[in-house]
């Protein structure tokens, strides 16, 4: 969809927000808090953002950029070139960090990470669900969007390391009740030392994570394998060079793909038959039957029939 940049709002010195909408007013596609848009720029960069508005605003789409110093050219484009009433194109709503029914909720954010956390919190808060949110940054002007945080009123708190010193979390998840989710976004080194301590939950409760980059995993070498894919009868020999995505395109098989590093789950494969390898960030089942094929891959000695 083509949109048009209708605002953009300085958050933090380096956490810009954009509100997009359609050029001539009309409703966009609807979204649910965890929802994500996927957005291609004019330099042909895309990125993938949470959307961190109102979902009850069908008319406008508001994503949230951080400048990152190793940029891979996204967000240094939106920081130093995007204008008001320039054009991007985004790709409707997926929501790979949906909210699921619990008795209660804890929701946990660092810094960029509020983005999906603060659309949660404001649906719960809207809902009259058992929530808290917990939001961590390193200073206090890196907080995005305090003043809707602070809206959300005592269930929402600010935690600055720099003046309390780093949020203690294994604290903060000893202290919920039996059954309380945790929803969590952040940097890698707050959702890993999240996920080491999932073990320590209380009976009924569980994590889940939306990650920025790959989880670090150690795989053996890449082998080749052969896949098929059922509905469009073309069966590959995918070379231990290439990815399975890259293979079935080569192959005229349509396969979308977006951040190429299996993070943001655009490139899914049901998997109909074989055994899968994931060397993705997203699946937390082994056994589950779907690949993401722009970095998972068969295991040694097995072949791949997909449901493509």
């Amino acid at each position: 969809m083509p949109l048009v940049v209708r605002e953009i709002t300085r958050e933090t010195p380096d956490i810009v927000s954009i509100r997009m909408q359609n050029a001539d007013g009309s409703p966009l596609p609807a979204w649910q808090p965890g929802a994500h848009v996927d957005v291609q720029l004019i330099t042909r960069h895309e990125r993938q953002y949470s959307l961190c508005g109102d979902p009850a605003d069908t008319a406008s789409y508001r994503i949230a950029v951080r400048r990152e110093e190793l940029s891979r050219g996204g967000s240094h484009y939106i920081h130093a070139f995007l204008r008001d009433g320039s054009t991007v194109w985004v790709r409707p709503p997926r929501n790979l960090f949906e909210l699921g029914e619990a008795p209660a909720y804890l929701l946990l954010a660092a810094g960029i990470g509020v983005t999906p956390i603060l659309a949660m919190g404001r649906h719960l808060a809207s809902t009259g669900a058992d929530w808290r949110m917990v939001v961590a940054v390193r200073e206090r002007d890196g907080v995005a969007f305090a003043d809707e945080i602070a809206a959300l009123g005592e269930r929402a708190r600010v935690h600055v390391s720099g003046e309390h010193g780093r949020l203690d979390l294994a604290a903060v998840l000893g202290a919920i009740a039996p059954g309380t989710d945790v929803y969590a976004c952040g940097p890698a080194g707050f959702t890993d030392a999240l996920l080491a301590l999932a073990p320590t939950l209380p009976e009924g409760s569980g994590i889940h994570l939306e990650r920025f980059e790959p989880r670090k995993r150690e795989f053996g070498p890449s082998e080749p394998f052969t896949a098929t894919a059922a509905r469009s009868g073309v069966t590959v020999e995918v070379p231990a060079t290439r990815s399975l995505r890259e293979t079935l395109q080569g192959a005229g098989v349509a396969v979308s793909g977006s951040c190429l590093r299996g993070v943001c789950g655009s490139c899914a494969i049901p998997v109909l038959d074989g055994a899968v390898e994931h060397r993705d960030s997203l699946t937390v089942d082994d056994d589950a039957r779907v690949i993401y094929t722009c970095v998972s891959r068969a295991r040694a000695g097995s072949s791949l029939v997909l449901d493509v």
